[in-house]
Parts: structure tokens; sequence; C-alpha cells
């Protein structure tokens, strides 16, 4: 894209993006009470059915009025943004009706969230995942095309339009096929159910809005403090970064109706136990990662667009950092949502929130877009990096010190001892006669391959071993479904 735009410009997208996602919250946690609500109903008798047709009609009437309040709240505040960003005449043209644009498709996925969760509540994610997937890439397809061919920055807009439609599409074709039961009526409004979502959804409304100002307010702090083009450079070089944490973040997502019913219903030790699994799981993952990227994005980014788009190694660092730290939070305020303990981690990433914007604001004054990723650090450190822990152990009974020796420290040394030497081994290589694709690719292949192989057999085999399908068991190193695992 950023052939097609310059680095204003395409600044500006990132800010339409950021935009977006702020617009996007306003549905104060309605669909995250909506899918909690589904997933503790999946029975397939008259009374969850019933149950199922009440919470989707009420979420989706419910939606629909939030969904009107962010069109015009989005139009209304859509005159000022040139302003605020100091925008050159060609750009500041477009910008107020491309916002309204969004504000107005903002409005209707709103709506949609009444229904869209249903399959991720009832364990069907692959119904929807697998077209959500396709008509993403075509997506990005689209946009470059429309670029290409000198539409400008409505072609972001049009490309969210598309993906809207063929969105709805895909949910209403599969809502009939899958629940040829499913109404939604006005007559079917449950105000005291509305109610009780909300009480639980407005806490997931505040942690929506806390996380997104922790992870995302730094493009629009760059933007405002140090300027448009930096926004571009700033977003390409941890592009990658944020790809991870929203993969990793993805784990958790997927598994939030499974954890509901696991730490409603099966009590104390079963959450214990699958909070272990999952910690070990994630921060084995994110570490993994963190070494893969330290090493290879400079690399990657020097082939994909050129070292004018990147920040510099300090920069990635403190992005892999703060992607480690907030996987870790956000595992562990994962299962506190699953119990419904939303209230005290809300407040707390609220705190942490108003810190980070006052602190990276602060701090990107003074020292640039790294001060503004030690504000995200240092505001993490203050707040939710160990008011999580002490919540858990208070909620579901895992002590602190098994928390943080077992499920941490364990994981993070052992794997960082390999990431350190694929660090070097892989800047060893990346010399100019071995700089183009293909040399990368191989680099890229053998140390990702050699570090999956070490996590799986130290870190994962044991915890996860037992999800493995028993046709793939052999090949990971597993005993036979009948056998223990020795070790």
């Amino acid at each position: 894209m950023v052939r097609f735009l310059d680095k204003e410009a395409y600044g500006l997208s990132i800010i339409f993006f950021q935009i977006i996602n702020y617009l996007s919250l306003f549905d104060f946690g309605l669909s995250t009470a909506v899918n909690r609500s589904l997933a503790l109903h999946r029975g397939d008798d008259e009374y969850n059915r019933g149950m199922v047709n009440r919470i989707v009609s009420t979420g989706v009437f419910t939606g629909a009025f939030f969904g009107l309040l962010v069109t015009i709240s989005g139009s209304i505040f859509a005159p000022f943004v040139p302003e605020l960003f100091n925008l050159r005449p060609d750009l500041a043209a477009p910008t107020v009706p491309i916002v309204i644009t969004l504000s107005l498709l903002v409005g209707g996925q709103l709506a949609q969230r009444g229904f869209a969760g249903i399959f991720y509540a009832h364990h069907r994610q692959p119904l929807v995942g697998t077209p959500y997937f396709i008509i993403g890439n075509v997506g990005t397809g689209l946009t470059i095309l429309l670029l290409s061919r000198g539409v400008g920055l409505w072609a972001f807009a049009y490309v969210n339009a598309f993906q809207f439609l063929a969105n709805l599409l895909v949910q209403v074709w599969l809502l009939r096929r899958y629940y040829p039961d499913l109404r939604v009526k006005l007559s079917l409004y449950d105000q005291v159910l509305m109610k009780s979502m909300m009480s639980y959804g407005i806490f997931m409304f505040l942690h929506g809005i806390a996380t997104q100002i922790i992870l995302f307010t730094d493009r629009l702090v760059i933007g405002k403090v140090l300027s448009l083009s930096l926004v571009t450079i700033f977003s390409i070089t941890v592009r990658i970064p944020e790809v991870g944490m929203t993969l990793l973040s993805s784990i958790t997502g997927n598994a939030l109706p499974a954890v509901a019913e696991i730490v409603v219903h099966e009590g104390p030790e079963s959450a214990k136990k699958h909070f272990k699994r999952m910690m070990i799981l994630m921060v084995s993952l994110s570490m993994m990662a963190f070494w893969l990227m330290l090493s290879l994005d400079q690399w990657f980014i020097n082939l994909w667009v050129g070292d004018d788009f990147f920040a510099g190694n300090y920069i990635l660092l403190l992005a892999l950092v703060i992607m480690v730290q907030q996987t870790i939070t956000r595992t562990g305020s994962f299962f506190l949502d699953a119990k419904g303990v939303v209230s005290g981690s809300s407040v707390v990433a609220l705190v942490e929130a108003g810190l980070n914007l006052a602190i990276s604001i602060t701090l990107g004054k003074i020292f640039g877009m790294s001060g503004i990723l030690w504000g995200t650090i240092i505001a993490a450190l203050l707040t939710s990096f160990w008011y999580t822990p002490f919540l858990l152990q208070k909620h579901l009974g895992i002590p602190i010190q098994e928390f943080v020796f077992e499920s941490l420290l364990k994981p993070v040394v052992g794997i960082s001892v390999l990431g350190a030497a694929v660090y070097w081994l892989v800047n060893w290589l990346h010399r100019p006669a071995l700089s183009g694709w293909i040399p990368f690719l191989l680099v890229a292949a053998c140390a990702g391959s050699l570090m999956a192989a070490v996590v799986w057999i130290v870190y994962l085999r044991h915890s996860m071993g037992q999800y493995v399908p028993a046709r793939l068991r052999r090949y990971l190193l597993l005993p036979p479904i009948s056998a223990p695992i020795v070790g």
C-alpha cells in the first residue's frame, strides 16, 4: 500500500483504522455479554432455544440503538479531524466524508453483533472463521487494486463497505442453515435480560476502551505530537508484533465460551488446571514470537518496503516487550472475564490507560517514539501487571508464587536462552550476499522450526499433548492415547 500513498497519506489511513476501532467499542460491551450468555445456553431443548431467541433479539435491537448513536457521534466528530491532525488540503478534502461513511458502517456492524457471535459461543468457529478469512484477504487485495487505480483514501471506505456486506450475507446464510428456529422479533426483546447482560458488558466496555488506549493510541499520539510520516514508519515497524499479539489474542478469544463453561460449571480445581495450561501455552508462544520477530523483522521490512520504513531495533524491542507483557496480563484477565469477575480488572485497566496517556505524551515530547512505548510499559508495571495476579489468587485460588515461577519465569528464561542463540545466528547470516527473499525464507523457516520444536518438547508436549489427534501423536513425540505421557 505504501507504493501508492505517500507517508502522510498512509499515516492518515492508519488514523482512519484507529477511529473505526474506537467507534466499534461503543456497543458498551454488548457483544461480549451476548456471547457469554449464548455460551451458557447451548442445550438443544425448548428452554435453551427460547433463551437463544431472547438473547439474540435483545442483542440485535440494543446493538441497533448503539449503532445509531455511533453513526451520529462519528458524523459530528468528522469535521474536526482535518484540524486535529493539521492535514494538508488534498488530504483534508476527502477525510470528512470518509469518516462519516466509516461511522455509518460501524453503526451497522454493532447491530450485527447481536447474532454474529452465536457461532463462537456454540463452538462453531470454523463455520464463520473460514469465510471471514477469505473475505479479509479479498478485502486486502481489493484495497491494493483500488489504490493502484488511483482511488486514493476512499479505497479504505469502499473495502470496509464490501467486507460489511459480505460478512452480513455469510452470517444470514449460515444462520438460516444451522439455526432454522432462530427468530429475531421485537416482541422477544427482554429489558430485564438486557440490563443483566449490560451489567456485565459495561465493565467489558470500560476494559475495551482502556485496552484501545493502551495498545493503539500511540499512533494518535505520534500523529499529534510528532508527525503523520512517523506514524507510517512506526506502524510498519511494529506491524509484525501486532499481528503476533492479535493471533495470540485469538486463542483466548475463541476459547472464551469453553472456558466460561469450565469456570462456571466445573469448579475451582478444573479452572486452576486449565489456567496453568493456558498460561504456559501463551507465555511460551509469546516468547517464541518475541525472539523470532526480534531476529527477523528488520530483514523482512528491508525486503518488503525498504530500510526507510524501519524505526530501529530499539523501537522494535520495546514493542515486543509490550506484546509479551500484554499477552501475559490479558490471559489472566481472560479467565477473570470468563468467571464474570470484571469490575476490578476494568477499573485498574482504566487507571492504566490514564497513566499510559499521561506518561506517553510526556515522554513522547522528550524522547520521541521510544518515550511513547516506555509510557505503555511503565503504566502496565504500575497497575495491571501486578494487580491481575492478585485478582487471580483472590477469585480463582491461583497462588501468586505458582503463577510467577511455574507459568512465567520457567518458560521466559528457558526460551530466552535459545532465542538469544537464534538471534545471534540470524544476525550473523544477514549479510549482503544473503539479502534476498529466498535466503530470508530459508533462514526464517529453519529458525522457526528449531524454536517450535524445542518449545513443544520442553514446555508444551506434556500439558497440551492430550489434545493432539491420534494420527499425529507419533510425529509429535507423543505416546498412543492409551499410554500415559512419561516425564
